[in-house]
């Protein structure tokens, strides 16, 4: 089953009966694709997902993150939010907020973003562009 802990994916809302100054933490809504699970196509979606199997094809998520589990292969493009990959991307990487890569992450491609963090361990190959991030999330 897909879990959020390891994403950056939780959203606050403030408690009705508590004090409204905490606010009371809630998983966001997931859509996750299993790890015995193959996709080929385009996915579209108005949540956060989380591909723990093998997808081949672009994956749009413009307000939300996608995340790419350790034992997960992506072949394709993604634009989202945010994008945390601790597996395996040969494509391009766009967000408009955040890409992360973590220590087990191993991207090939060319990633665009106005935040990147690279963990140590991590492998990138390709290239960063910053500054077209607007122009391709846009589209």
């Amino acid at each position: 089953m897909a879990t959020t802990d390891r994403y950056p994916f939780s959203s606050a809302t403030p408690a009705a009966s508590q004090n409204p100054i905490q606010p009371r933490f809630r998983p966001a809504k997931v859509t996750a694709v299993g790890r015995r699970i193959r996709v080929t196509g385009r996915l579209t979606a108005t949540e956060h997902v989380i591909i723990e199997g093998v997808f081949e094809g672009d994956i749009v998520v413009p307000d939300h993150g996608v995340a790419i589990a350790g034992a997960a292969h992506l072949r394709g493009d993604v634009r989202a939010r945010t994008v945390t990959v601790l597996g395996r991307v040969d494509g391009n990487l766009t967000a408009s907020a955040l890409i992360d890569l973590r220590r087990t992450a191993v991207v090939a491609g060319r990633l665009a973003s106005p935040l990147l963090s690279i963990e140590e361990g991590a492998r990138f190959q390709g290239t960063v562009d910053a500054p077209e991030i607007v122009a391709a999330v846009a589209r």
